[in-house]
């Protein structure tokens, strides 16, 4: 009898437990590609005329800017160009490599663009087209050209 008490008891007796999440803030910007190269000796070079522009050799196809935020508030994806220098220090301009997102109008990318502005939370990662083709406009001097592109994301 003690035992079906006791087993009774036990069986009805609750208990409760707080819980709690802290998620950190976030945030992540990737690239489909590590580098974009427009290797001329294999287009039609010289052009028919100037200026003409030029689609990368690689990568083959746009590439996919991914975009993730838990952020409240504005942010933005920025990119800094710098000029294409040749090991002669011969220099092609940033602002001679134009971009274009999502299919929309050809921008020169210049030292320093906003790419994109939104609000957070993204709700996920955000998928963006990013194109690049370079201007020539007949005034560069032969030779390998090498630069580099910055990407940040930041609030506003």
């Amino acid at each position: 009898m003690r035992f079906l008490a006791l087993w009774l008891s036990l069986g009805l007796a609750l208990a409760q437990v707080p819980i709690g999440v802290n998620l950190p803030e976030g945030t992540s910007l990737s690239l489909s590609a590590e580098e974009v190269l427009f290797d001329l000796s294999q287009a039609p070079f010289p052009p028919p005329s100037f200026p003409f522009a030029y689609g990368p050799s690689r990568p083959n196809g746009p590439l996919t800017l991914r975009l993730f935020t838990n952020l409240e508030g504005g942010f933005a994806v920025e990119v800094e160009a710098s000029p294409l220098l040749s090991p002669s220090g011969a220099e092609i301009p940033a602002g001679q490599v134009e971009y274009r997102l999502n299919g929309g109008p050809w921008i020169p990318l210049g030292p320093r663009v906003v790419l994109l502005t939104g609000t957070g939370p993204t709700g996920g990662y955000r998928s963006h087209t990013l194109e690049f083709r370079l201007i020539l406009t007949g005034r560069e001097a032969p030779g390998v050209y090498r630069g580099s592109l910055v990407f940040t994301l930041s609030r506003l």
